[in-house]
Protein backbone atom coordinates (compact mmCIF):
# COMPACT_ATOMS: atom_id res chain seq x y z
CA UNK A 1 0.00 0.00 0.00
CA UNK A 2 1.57 3.16 -0.94
CA UNK A 3 2.31 6.18 1.22
CA UNK A 4 -0.98 8.18 -0.19
CA UNK A 5 -3.57 5.19 -0.07
CA UNK A 6 -2.21 4.54 4.10
CA UNK A 7 -3.11 8.50 4.82
CA UNK A 8 -6.23 8.51 2.76
CA UNK A 9 -7.69 4.76 4.73
CA UNK A 10 -6.10 6.16 8.26
CA UNK A 11 -8.33 9.67 7.46
CA UNK A 12 -11.21 7.56 6.83
CA UNK A 13 -10.74 5.52 9.78
CA UNK A 14 -10.42 8.17 11.87
CA UNK A 15 -13.75 9.87 10.70
CA UNK A 16 -15.30 7.05 11.36
CA UNK A 17 -14.15 6.71 14.72
CA UNK A 18 -15.13 10.49 15.41
CA UNK A 19 -17.98 10.88 13.35
CA UNK A 20 -20.49 8.86 15.70
CA UNK A 21 -23.79 10.94 14.93
CA UNK A 22 -22.79 9.80 11.04
CA UNK A 23 -21.96 6.33 10.43
CA UNK A 24 -19.85 5.26 7.54
CA UNK A 25 -22.45 3.23 5.63
CA UNK A 26 -24.81 3.80 2.64
CA UNK A 27 -27.24 5.96 3.75
CA UNK A 28 -31.04 4.30 4.55
CA UNK A 29 -34.07 6.03 2.37
CA UNK A 30 -35.65 8.83 3.61
CA UNK A 31 -38.56 7.29 5.81
CA UNK A 32 -42.15 7.50 4.21
CA UNK A 33 -43.83 11.09 5.68
CA UNK A 34 -47.36 10.25 4.43
CA UNK A 35 -49.92 10.10 7.34
CA UNK A 36 -51.04 6.86 8.43
CA UNK A 37 -54.31 5.62 7.02
CA UNK A 38 -54.29 8.28 4.06
CA UNK A 39 -57.08 8.05 1.55
CA UNK A 40 -55.32 7.06 -1.44
CA UNK A 41 -56.69 4.62 -4.32
CA UNK A 42 -58.06 1.21 -3.69
CA UNK A 43 -59.34 2.51 0.11
CA UNK A 44 -62.62 1.62 1.62
CA UNK A 45 -63.94 3.66 4.05
CA UNK A 46 -67.28 2.45 6.13
CA UNK A 47 -68.80 5.61 7.73
CA UNK A 48 -71.44 5.75 10.58
CA UNK A 49 -73.40 8.45 11.57
CA UNK A 50 -76.15 10.29 13.01
CA UNK A 51 -78.63 12.92 10.56
CA UNK A 52 -81.05 14.32 10.48
CA UNK A 53 -83.45 13.89 7.73
CA UNK A 54 -85.52 17.48 7.26
CA UNK A 55 -88.20 17.45 4.59
CA UNK A 56 -87.87 21.50 2.63
CA UNK A 57 -89.94 22.94 -0.26
CA UNK A 58 -92.99 20.57 1.17
CA UNK A 59 -96.60 20.81 -0.92
CA UNK A 60 -99.29 18.45 -0.99
CA UNK A 61 -103.00 18.18 -2.27
CA UNK A 62 -105.71 15.62 -0.86
CA UNK A 63 -108.66 14.13 -2.08
CA UNK A 64 -111.66 14.84 -1.48
CA UNK A 65 -111.41 16.68 2.16
CA UNK A 66 -108.81 18.87 1.39
CA UNK A 67 -105.86 20.26 4.19
CA UNK A 68 -101.95 19.36 3.62
CA UNK A 69 -99.71 16.46 4.49
CA UNK A 70 -97.15 17.12 7.05
CA UNK A 71 -94.11 14.83 7.05
CA UNK A 72 -92.10 15.90 10.48
CA UNK A 73 -88.19 16.31 11.01
CA UNK A 74 -86.55 12.67 12.04
CA UNK A 75 -82.89 11.94 13.47
CA UNK A 76 -81.92 8.37 11.94
CA UNK A 77 -78.26 5.94 12.00
CA UNK A 78 -77.05 6.07 9.01
CA UNK A 79 -74.25 3.45 7.77
CA UNK A 80 -72.09 3.96 4.22
CA UNK A 81 -69.24 2.70 2.11
CA UNK A 82 -66.79 4.57 -0.29
CA UNK A 83 -64.66 3.26 -2.05
CA UNK A 84 -61.36 5.09 -3.74
CA UNK A 85 -61.33 4.51 -7.46
CA UNK A 86 -58.22 6.95 -7.43
CA UNK A 87 -57.09 9.47 -5.28
CA UNK A 88 -59.67 11.72 -5.92
CA UNK A 89 -62.50 9.56 -7.39
CA UNK A 90 -64.55 7.32 -5.17
CA UNK A 91 -67.98 5.84 -5.07
CA UNK A 92 -70.16 6.06 -2.36
CA UNK A 93 -73.06 4.10 -1.52
CA UNK A 94 -75.78 3.84 1.49
CA UNK A 95 -79.14 1.26 1.77
CA UNK A 96 -81.39 0.89 4.80
CA UNK A 97 -84.89 0.61 5.63
CA UNK A 98 -86.54 3.80 7.07
CA UNK A 99 -89.83 4.87 8.93
CA UNK A 100 -91.97 7.86 7.88
CA UNK A 101 -94.84 8.82 10.04
CA UNK A 102 -97.19 11.68 8.02
CA UNK A 103 -100.77 13.20 9.13
CA UNK A 104 -102.98 15.74 7.63
CA UNK A 105 -103.44 19.26 9.27
CA UNK A 106 -106.18 21.58 8.32
CA UNK A 107 -108.92 19.45 6.04
CA UNK A 108 -112.38 19.89 5.81
CA UNK A 109 -112.71 17.24 9.02
CA UNK A 110 -109.98 18.45 10.94
CA UNK A 111 -106.66 17.03 11.94
CA UNK A 112 -106.14 13.47 11.31
CA UNK A 113 -103.14 11.11 11.71
CA UNK A 114 -102.19 9.05 8.48
CA UNK A 115 -99.61 6.23 10.25
CA UNK A 116 -96.62 5.00 9.17
CA UNK A 117 -94.87 3.76 6.23
CA UNK A 118 -91.78 1.54 5.90
CA UNK A 119 -89.52 2.08 2.88
CA UNK A 120 -86.24 0.36 1.68
CA UNK A 121 -84.22 3.37 1.01
CA UNK A 122 -80.52 3.47 -0.78
CA UNK A 123 -78.26 6.17 -2.77
CA UNK A 124 -75.32 5.88 -4.43
CA UNK A 125 -72.88 8.43 -5.64
CA UNK A 126 -69.45 9.66 -7.27
CA UNK A 127 -67.13 11.99 -5.45
CA UNK A 128 -64.42 14.04 -5.75
CA UNK A 129 -62.16 14.75 -2.93
CA UNK A 130 -59.77 17.59 -3.06
CA UNK A 131 -56.89 16.69 -0.54
CA UNK A 132 -57.26 12.88 0.05
CA UNK A 133 -53.20 13.24 1.60
CA UNK A 134 -54.33 15.70 4.08
CA UNK A 135 -55.70 15.09 7.24
CA UNK A 136 -58.83 17.28 6.37
CA UNK A 137 -60.37 16.50 3.09
CA UNK A 138 -63.20 17.90 2.12
CA UNK A 139 -65.06 16.12 -1.19
CA UNK A 140 -68.07 16.72 -3.04
CA UNK A 141 -70.48 14.45 -4.95
CA UNK A 142 -73.92 13.70 -7.22
CA UNK A 143 -75.97 10.89 -7.36
CA UNK A 144 -79.59 9.81 -6.91
CA UNK A 145 -81.64 8.62 -4.08
CA UNK A 146 -84.24 5.91 -4.14
CA UNK A 147 -87.14 4.91 -1.97
CA UNK A 148 -89.59 1.70 -2.23
CA UNK A 149 -92.17 1.19 0.33
CA UNK A 150 -92.53 -2.21 1.67
CA UNK A 151 -94.74 -1.76 4.82
CA UNK A 152 -97.18 -0.04 6.21
CA UNK A 153 -99.01 0.94 9.75
CA UNK A 154 -102.37 2.88 8.77
CA UNK A 155 -103.71 4.77 11.74
CA UNK A 156 -106.88 3.04 12.96
CA UNK A 157 -109.65 3.57 12.99
CA UNK A 158 -109.17 6.37 11.01
CA UNK A 159 -107.14 5.05 8.22
CA UNK A 160 -107.53 1.35 6.98
CA UNK A 161 -105.57 1.09 3.92
CA UNK A 162 -102.37 2.98 2.43
CA UNK A 163 -100.40 2.83 -0.71
CA UNK A 164 -97.48 4.61 -1.86
CA UNK A 165 -95.09 4.83 -5.12
CA UNK A 166 -91.43 4.16 -5.04
CA UNK A 167 -89.42 7.50 -5.85
CA UNK A 168 -86.58 8.12 -7.49
CA UNK A 169 -84.77 11.56 -7.61
CA UNK A 170 -80.93 13.05 -8.33
CA UNK A 171 -79.11 13.90 -5.25
CA UNK A 172 -76.12 16.65 -4.14
CA UNK A 173 -73.56 16.30 -1.40
CA UNK A 174 -71.10 18.04 0.05
CA UNK A 175 -68.94 16.78 3.25
CA UNK A 176 -65.10 16.45 4.95
CA UNK A 177 -63.38 13.80 6.19
CA UNK A 178 -60.77 14.49 9.06
CA UNK A 179 -58.20 12.03 10.19
CA UNK A 180 -58.50 11.08 14.00
CA UNK A 181 -55.72 8.60 14.72
CA UNK A 182 -54.75 5.38 12.44
CA UNK A 183 -57.50 4.39 10.28
CA UNK A 184 -60.35 6.26 11.91
CA UNK A 185 -61.75 9.56 10.39
CA UNK A 186 -64.53 11.94 12.08
CA UNK A 187 -67.30 12.76 9.18
CA UNK A 188 -69.42 15.20 8.23
CA UNK A 189 -72.38 15.46 5.45
CA UNK A 190 -74.91 17.06 3.76
CA UNK A 191 -76.77 16.20 1.03
CA UNK A 192 -80.16 16.88 -0.78
CA UNK A 193 -82.57 14.22 -2.42
CA UNK A 194 -84.48 16.23 -5.19
CA UNK A 195 -87.50 13.51 -5.03
CA UNK A 196 -90.36 13.73 -7.86
CA UNK A 197 -94.33 14.19 -6.62
CA UNK A 198 -95.73 11.23 -4.79
CA UNK A 199 -98.82 9.82 -5.18
CA UNK A 200 -100.59 7.70 -2.43
CA UNK A 201 -103.95 6.31 -1.77
CA UNK A 202 -105.24 6.65 1.95
CA UNK A 203 -108.23 4.30 2.03
CA UNK A 204 -111.08 5.79 -0.50
CA UNK A 205 -109.01 9.32 -0.95
CA UNK A 206 -105.67 10.18 -2.40
CA UNK A 207 -102.83 12.60 -1.51
CA UNK A 208 -100.15 13.82 -3.95
CA UNK A 209 -96.72 15.52 -1.58
CA UNK A 210 -94.32 17.09 -3.79
CA UNK A 211 -91.18 17.44 -1.14
CA UNK A 212 -86.85 17.43 -1.45
CA UNK A 213 -85.17 15.90 1.74
CA UNK A 214 -82.22 17.97 3.29
CA UNK A 215 -80.04 15.01 5.22
CA UNK A 216 -77.39 16.14 7.49
CA UNK A 217 -75.23 13.91 9.38
CA UNK A 218 -71.71 13.71 11.42
CA UNK A 219 -70.10 10.72 12.51
CA UNK A 220 -66.64 8.53 12.18
CA UNK A 221 -65.28 6.12 9.98
CA UNK A 222 -63.27 3.58 9.31
CA UNK A 223 -60.25 2.78 6.23
CA UNK A 224 -59.94 -0.54 5.35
Amino acid sequence: MSMAARRVFSLAAALCLLGASAPCQAAEPAADTAPAGGLTAGSLLVRGRVIGSIPVGQYSRIEPIGGRVITPARALPDLDVTYFLSDHFAVAAQAGVVSTRTSIRGSFIGDLPIGSTWSFSMTGAVQFHFLPGNAFNPYLGAGAGYTHPIAYEPAKPFVTKMKADPQLGPMLQAGFDYHLVGNWYANMEIKKIFLPAQVSRIGAGSTTVRLDMLIIGAGVGYRF
